[in-house]
């Protein structure tokens, strides 16, 4: 018999993130579970999105079912201009932010023959500056005590697979991004942390037999479903803002196939 081991995140008690804010950027799969965990501890939402409008309004359709204040704001998070008029607008209604997670990230396998300066170009707006832009614009209206939470990779910490290399590097670059922010925002009190998952949700262009015998290469005989994955990183996701002993640091959530 298969053991149960789905969290219940909703049951989870953080109450120090009741009545925070929270900016997400890149709400579509994974940000979408994190969302919802973070609503169901009290934090109200603002869910910034470059063209996923209808998933992020079902964010913050969810968000507000569930009794918390929720915006959505359309931004290239790339471009500092775009996420400067998208603060402009959320400052109208939100005084402050207290988390950031930037959450927007590309995933898409290219030969290393074949890749262009568009695959660079994706990579480094998505993880680079989509990191970089959005911490530096909106990090002045933090108070002390804030948290950022960026998306670096397993690969970051560990081996390299093949046939993504503009995006392990651009990854590699988040995990530095994550150091260098942590120094320079911690005179203001604001912590910086990063998560490097694994194999978390099938990306869409992944074969479900190729994502599944992808799961059983770790060393770690002990199943997780996609559905527990995502779980698993939301509560880390709520533990990163809620933690200050720690900053700088990225944590590994990659079911051990770095061993």
């Amino acid at each position: 018999m298969r053991r149960k081991t789905s969290l219940q995140i909703h049951n989870t008690p953080f109450k120090n993130l009741s009545g925070r804010t929270a900016w997400i950027t890149g709400g579509k799969r994974i940000g979408r579970a994190v969302a919802r965990s973070l609503a169901r501890q009290g934090v109200d939402l603002i869910v910034s999105y470059k063209s996923s409008q209808n998933e992020a309004a079902e964010i913050v359709k969810e968000a507000k079912s569930l009794g918390r204040k929720a915006m959505m704001v359309q931004a290239d998070v790339s471009n500092p201009a775009d996420v400067e008029r998208a603060l402009r607008q959320a400052s109208k209604s939100f005084s402050k932010i207290d988390i950031l997670l930037n959450l927007a990230s590309v995933f898409k396998s290219v030969p290393f023959e074949d890749i262009t300066p568009a695959d660079w170009r994706a990579n480094i707006d998505a993880h680079i500056l989509g990191t970089f832009w959005p911490s530096r614009i909106i990090s002045p209206r933090m108070p002390r005590g804030s948290h950022i939470i960026n998306v670096a990779d397993r690969t970051t910490l560990g081996r390299i697979f093949p046939k993504y290399l503009p995006y392990v590097a651009t990854k590699h670059a988040v995990e530095g991004l994550t150091r260098a922010l942590a120094v320079e925002l911690a005179p203001k009190g604001i912590f910086v942390n990063a998560i490097a998952p694994g194999p978390i949700l099938k990306p869409d262009d992944v074969l479900q037999k190729e994502w599944d015998a992808y799961r059983l290469r770790s060393r770690v005989k002990f199943p997780v479903s996609d559905k527990e994955a995502v779980e698993q990183f939301a509560l880390l996701a709520l533990y990163l803002c809620t933690v200050t002993l720690t900053s700088g640091n990225t944590y590994p959530l990659d079911q051990g196939h770095n061993l």
